[in-house]
Parts: structure tokens; C-alpha cells; sequence
């Protein structure tokens, strides 16, 4: 006759981590609101709808957005580092 395990050896991992019901990749979650932060910035082009200051010659409005791409990364690096399931 099979072993009929209680409700908590089944939903508990035999190495005595997290129970197995709850996906790793839940923590931190409060860090998926760092990629607000880029959206927003680039979202409202009144903000940087100029010229001036230029950089190298390059606009404000080009610059400002190109920009945004190596921030973009980093904060998508730190928050997936961070989050991950490992």
C-alpha cells in the first residue's frame, strides 16, 4: 500500500528550504518597479524637447534619450540579478 504523506511533506522540500509551492523568482518583487523609472523619463517628451545643451553637437532631445539605453540595461541587470531564482 503507497504512503499517504501529510499536507506539509508534501509541500515541503526534502532539503528543508522554502515548501515548494511558493516559485523562487517571487522575491524581491518590489524591485520590478525600477523599470518605471525609464519608462516615465522618455514617456514625457516635453521634459526633454530641446536643443540645448548639446553634447558633442548632438541635441538634447537625442542625447537625453540615448541616454536612457545604457540606464535602461544596468537597471535591468541589477533587478534581474536580484531576482532571479537561484
Amino acid at each position: 500500500m503507497a504512503h499517504d504523506a501529510s499536507r506539509e511533506e508534501r509541500f515541503t522540500r526534502s532539503d528543508g528550504s522554502a515548501p515548494r509551492g511558493v516559485p523562487s523568482g517571487d522575491r524581491n518583487q518590489g524591485l520590478y518597479w525600477l523599470f518605471v523609472i525609464p519608462f516615465v523619463a522618455t514617456l514625457l517628451p516635453w521634459i526633454y524637447n530641446t536643443n540645448d545643451p548639446e553634447l558633442f553637437g548632438v541635441p538634447f532631445f537625442y542625447w537625453y534619450q540615448m541616454a536612457w539605453v545604457p540606464v535602461t540595461v544596468i537597471i535591468t541587470l541589477f533587478v534581474y540579478r536580484r531576482t532571479k531564482g537561484s
